[in-house]
């Protein structure tokens, strides 16, 4: 596996850091309701969770950019687990699903899985 399917998504990651923390920043405010589960009542965990996320899938798009292997893996299996926690507690605490959360965590692995892969051809 090239280096191409990284670059790719990064690019994608990039994309959805951007949207992410403006939908956030929107229901924060009160001009979106129910996109985002905990940002309408502003819950710190779960908006600290959902910035943390944005910030880590920006950075992690633009090291996948750069084809930096080793750290993307890094990155995305950090991604992985930070996801899955506010999934987690979405779920257990709120009885809410974060399909936006879901949609993160798998970037993680596929992000993860395709940077291992790049590593065992070198």
């Amino acid at each position: 596996m090239n280096k191409g399917a990284l670059k790719a998504i990064g690019a994608i990651m990039v994309i959805f850091a951007i949207i992410y923390a403006l939908v956030g920043a929107l229901a924060l405010c009160g001009v979106l309701s129910n996109v985002l589960p905990g940002h309408e009542r502003q819950e710190i965990l779960i908006v600290a969770l959902g910035y943390a996320v944005a910030l880590l899938s920006l950075i992690c798009g633009i090291v996948c950019i750069k084809g930096a292997a080793g750290a993307a893996k890094f990155f995305g299996l950090i991604f992985v687990i930070l996801s899955l926690a506010s999934l987690l507690y979405q779920q257990f605490a709120h009885d809410t699903f974060s399909i936006v959360d879901c949609f993160a965590m798998c970037f993680g692995v596929i992000i993860y899985s395709t940077a291992k892969s790049i590593q065992k051809n070198i």
